[in-house]
């Protein structure tokens, strides 16, 4: 009743009425507030005062008195009231907030397999609702293009159905009691939108419907403590957060519930995600030839990642994509090997041999073959495009005697199928080379003749034999036209003997320190080399079916026992063998190194017998080891035949991290000046353009980087001009940073943990219809205070305290009391 006429009582003075969703609270307040003791002493002795003057009253009746003293009472109060300043105070309150904090990280992109298939069912049906903007019917095509019956349905289709289920009933329902704030956290909290009124749903869910998760780590306690932070005024009534508990980065939630606890507001967390252990099967980093020759073993090498499989036995496949081709089901497998998965976070290598006969650009796929319940499938596989060539390759051999290597090699190359030899002896007479079909008479003259070799190994070459013209013409012949030079050492000539001249530019090694030691009178003690990590994964080295093989065929060949001292190597050089204890300066006395220089490549070796090799073993591994280093040393050229090439500084990218990009012009008159433009596709988007500037010093290499791109599959490819052909491609793919795939189960602990320390609940999203009848009943929250409006002096007070002095006055003189 009082609340009613105080209700009046601020219509009538004009107070303004209450917003949608606020409510008005009027009472009566003073300005000059009587200290307690004085007003209960004041109108207590008052009233006594009254009441006992009107009790020895003898002149009037008791009703008389009764009504006298009321009067005199009521004008008591009503001076206390006008002296105590009354004033009308009028409070709004408004409804509370309540918000919803959705996980945005790029873990809840993750579509999980769950064992029971009716879980899976259910939750299908949960994230329908955000599966049915075209856009998500999109991506779950994308994500699912073989139709192979894995779920599509990723953690954040989930938490958007939920919202967004039977009309967003949860969110309109809300809507009635509270102020919905959306928010999206991963790296941190951003309001998404805010729902006030009915007309705010609409916008609201539109938002929820565009949420993507793209977070690059998840912060969630940092993102609990900054929402609290924002609404300190006026704490929300509970937060519920759609998540799957991981914190990546920051504050841990349970710490951040601390705070959400002492602020007295519950957190309903809504797990997304399963809370088994992560499974999943990857092929990374392959391994192959891009040139390699027909009839010949290629050896395709990729680790093997595992998570969740330790010790399963698994296959692993080698497919040939049939020419012309799109159709994955068309792909021929050529090779297999069974393998057993690997611990998590130690991934192993898997080697597979294939003898491709057809020639040209073909695709191969390394796959292995999916298991059940695998996080996703899409990284079980690697294409990769390569070059099958037929024809033999040309090399020419230059030696000044025929010393030992040069009898047995030249013998071994003459006999091999893949190899078009020609040699030079250059202290030969005219005669030889017609008894000879390999020999040439002289060391060729004119470029082009030189030109046209892939490969020419250099032995203990005198070069006073050789002008200066045909020395330069050695270096062009790297230089420019990408070829490949393979240096011999020898005790007479080879390298010594090149200082000042042409060649020591070509040379991977310093020969200032270079020396001889047989011809100082230094003994040499057998040896056997030792490959470098390089040397280990270089194809030189594969004398084997698998690496293990080959390293012990490699320390099981016969001793050398001559070098030649080279102790520094040039700093753009490799070393793939080295002397086991013979130390320079720079370590361990490097045999076997090697550079690329300008479009083609140079090798130098520091021993001039590896016809050792040949004891109880005839061609082997010596002819073997010889037509794998010709065939390392061709590649360049080899690849030099495409016109121009794509290459990116790696395969995987992390989002975030630039993308470098490389484009070389093997034969540099093919080069255009200033720029070249790449176009870069996402698979299912359009292209984009990148200009790639001329690298400094350079004439047929051009550079440039993408700061960053979106997850995904990527293809690249050159715009050329009208001269290129082929079109030069490559691809490369974008993932989400590491640690948001690092721990991809559900943090069910962390969430029970919040909910309790806060007096909320735990939901999975099963039982989330719950929800709504679990949250805390809402209570009206303080927002300001009008400008208080003056009581005690309006004139209805005035005229009532007159009226009752009139009315006092009135009976004391109709009662003949005055």
């Amino acid at each position: 009743m009082t609340d009613w006429i105080l209700q009046k009582l601020a219509d009538r003075l004009g107070v303004a009425p209450a917003r949608a969703g606020e409510a008005i609270s009027p009472h009566i307040r003073f300005e000059q507030p009587w200290g307690q003791t004085i007003l209960v002493f004041t109108v207590l002795g008052s009233v006594g005062l009254i009441v006992w003057l009107y009790r020895h009253e003898a002149r009037v009746g008791a009703g008389s008195k009764l009504v006298l003293a009321a009067l005199r009472v009521m004008l008591v109060l009503l001076a206390v009231f006008m002296l105590s300043e009354a004033v009308l105070s009028v409070e709004r309150t408004g409804l509370p907030y309540l918000t919803i904090l959705v996980d945005d990280s790029a873990s809840q992109q993750i579509a999980d397999q769950y064992e029971k298939p009716e879980v899976q069912a259910k939750l299908d049906v949960l994230a329908a609702p955000a599966k049915a903007a075209p856009r998500r019917a999109a991506a779950a095509a994308q994500a699912d293009p073989a139709g192979d019956g894995e779920s599509t349905t990723t953690r954040l289709a989930i938490a958007q159905g939920l919202i967004l289920k039977d009309d967003a009933r949860l969110i309109r329902e809300l809507q009635k009691q509270h102020k919905v704030r959306i928010y999206q956290v991963s790296t941190s909290a951003q309001m998404l939108a805010e729902v006030d009124r009915p007309a705010d749903l609409e916008p609201a869910l539109a938002k929820v419907r565009a949420l993507q998760a793209l977070g690059a780590q998840t912060r969630l306690g940092d993102g609990l403590r900054q929402v609290l932070t924002e609404l300190r005024g006026a704490p929300p009534s509970a937060i519920v957060l759609f998540t799957d508990g991981q914190t990546t980065d920051g504050e841990p939630l349970a710490k951040a519930a601390e705070l959400a606890a002492r602020k007295g507001v519950p957190v309903y967390p809504i797990g997304l995600g399963s809370s088994e252990p992560a499974r999943d099967l990857e092929l990374t980093e392959l391994l192959v030839d891009d040139v390699v020759f027909a009839n010949d073993d290629v050896r395709f090498q990729a680790k093997l990642a595992a998570r969740g499989f330790e010790g399963h036995k698994l296959k692993v496949v080698l497919k040939e994509r049939e020419p012309g081709s799109n159709d994955p089901k068309s792909d021929r497998v050529v090779a297999s090997t069974d393998v057993t998965a690997p611990r998590s976070g130690h991934p192993e290598r898997v080697e597979l041999i294939h003898r491709p006969t057809v020639t040209g650009e073909r695709t191969f796929i390394i796959e292995v073959e999916p298991r059940p319940r695998e996080l996703q499938t899409n990284n079980n596989r690697i294409e990769r495009v390569i070059t099958v060539r037929k024809e033999k390759l040309k090399v020419l051999y230059v030696e000044t005697e025929p010393r030992y290597l040069y009898r047995y090699l030249k013998s071994f190359l003459e006999r091999e199928e893949t190899i078009d030899l020609r040699v030079v002896l250059l202290s030969s007479d005219p005669a030889y080379s017609e008894q000879d079909r390999s020999a040439l008479p002289t060391f060729p003259a004119a470029k082009d003749d030189l030109f046209a070799y892939d490969v020419v190994l250099f032995g203990d070459a005198d070069t006073s034999f050789l002008s200066q013209s045909q020395m330069q013409n050695l270096a062009q012949f790297v230089t420019e036209k990408g070829g490949g030079v393979l240096f011999i050492a020898g005790e007479l000539f080879n390298p010594l003997s090149y200082r000042g001249t042409p060649l020591e530019l070509l040379l991977p090694i310093e020969l200032a320190d270079a020396r001889n030691p047989t011809a100082v009178g230094t003994s040499v003690e057998p040896y056997h080399p030792e490959l470098t990590l390089e040397g280990r994964a270089n194809p030189i080295f594969r004398l084997g079916e698998n690496d293990v093989v080959s390293m012990q065929i490699w320390q099981e060949l016969p001793q050398l026992f001559w070098y030649l001292e080279a102790p520094r190597k040039k700093p753009a050089a490799q070393v793939l063998a080295q002397h086991p204890t013979v130390i320079g300066p720079d370590g361990k006395l490097p045999l076997i190194v090697y550079q690329f220089l300008g479009a083609g490549k140079v090798m130098f070796h520091g021993f001039d017998d590896s016809w050792h090799w040949r004891f109880r073993a005839g061609d082997r591994f010596f002819g073997r080891f010889w037509v794998q280093t010709i065939r390392f040393m061709a590649r360049s050229r080899l690849v030099g035949q495409r016109q121009a090439e794509i290459q990116t500084d790696r395969k995987r990218y992390q989002r975030g991290q630039p993308i470098q990009f490389r484009v070389r012009f093997p034969n540099p008159g093919l080069a255009p000046t200033g720029e070249v433009t790449l176009e870069i596709q996402r698979k299912g988007q359009g292209p984009r353009k990148l200009v790639l500037k001329l690298a400094p010093g350079t004439r047929n290499v051009f550079e440039g980087a993408l700061p960053q791109a979106a997850e995904g599959n990527y293809e690249v490819r050159l715009i050329p001009p009208p001269s290129l052909n082929p079109i030069p491609t490559a691809d490369f793919r974008v993932e989400a940073p590491i640690n948001e795939r690092e721990r991809i189960e559900m943090n069910e602990p962390e969430l029970i943990k919040a909910a309790e320390a806060t007096g909320g609940k735990f939901y999975t999203p099963l039982d989330a219809d719950a929800l709504l009848k679990d949250l805390p009943k809402p209570s009206k929250v303080p927002l300001d205070t009008d400008p208080p409006i003056p009581l005690w002096n309006t004139w209805p007070i005035l005229v009532l305290f007159l009226a009752l002095i009139t009315m006092e006055w009135v009976i004391r003189k109709r009662k003949q009391m005055v």
